[in-house]
């Protein structure tokens, strides 16, 4: 640097390059290497292979989960079967009781146990399947 005028702080002026028509940049390009054939093979693979597991282990948790509604299903129905056998039970203990009020209006008689009649089978006769029934064919 100059000595100009005894001033140390003034820079000396540089001289103006010429600007060039063109910019010159530089790019760095980086460039990965590719993996080989054989590691890109076992890569897939085994994603493959992971896939077909969680496949299988979902497959089983929907076969179970298929069971276990199934399961549900047949409880509900045996549920409302034995409601339904409870409600046919009454009804058939109020339906004998009818009976035998009804048959009192009526006129009827219970059964003893002397005046029963005991039939006994007729020998060389197969019953009323050769008997001729009366009514027009």
């Amino acid at each position: 640097m100059a000595y100009t005028r005894g001033n140390l702080a003034v820079q000396e002026r540089q001289k103006e390059t010429q600007q060039s028509a063109y910019l010159e940049k530089t790019k760095v390009v980086k460039r990965r290497s590719q993996l080989p054939q054989k590691e890109k093979l076992l890569y897939l693979l085994s994603v493959v292979f992971v896939v077909a597991v969680m496949g299988v282990i979902g497959m089983s948790h929907v076969h179970s989960y298929d069971l276990n509604r199934q399961i549900h299903d047949t409880d509900n129905n045996i549920l409302k079967a034995k409601r339904n056998i409870d409600q046919l039970q009454v009804e058939k203990q109020t339906l004998e009781m009818q009976v035998l009020d009804k048959a009192k209006e009526l006129g009827y008689v219970p059964i003893e146990d002397d005046n029963t009649i005991h039939l006994s089978p007729v020998s060389g006769s197969t019953g009323t399947q050769d008997s001729y029934s009366g009514q027009n064919d």
